[in-house]
């Protein structure tokens, strides 16, 4: 297996590090947003807690429509108006 080596003019190579740089900031910032859950969700943990509820009680409202969730790779977020929606749905 030998070498092969490449005459590249300054500039050139230049324009392909800053659009190497590009490139790779451009996927850090999808990875951010991918990352990202709007501050009117909470985790379905947060929302077990906040209720006092385990996680067959908040499997059983998911099934029965009692509460939407919206679910994003592996986690499971639910709209903080939920909570309210939960509590006037019981009080009716």
């Amino acid at each position: 297996e030998g070498m092969t080596f490449i005459m590249i003019p300054q500039q050139e190579w230049n324009y392909i590090r800053e659009q190497q740089k590009e490139i790779l900031d451009q996927i850090k910032v999808l990875q951010e947003k991918r990352n990202q859950v709007p501050t009117d969700y909470i985790t379905a943990k947060e929302f077990m807690e906040a209720l006092r509820i385990k996680r067959t009680k908040f499997d059983q409202l998911v099934q029965t429509n009692k509460i939407r969730i919206i679910k994003k790779e592996r986690k499971i977020y639910v709209p903080v108006k939920e909570i309210d929606r939960y509590f006037n749905h019981i009080n009716s």
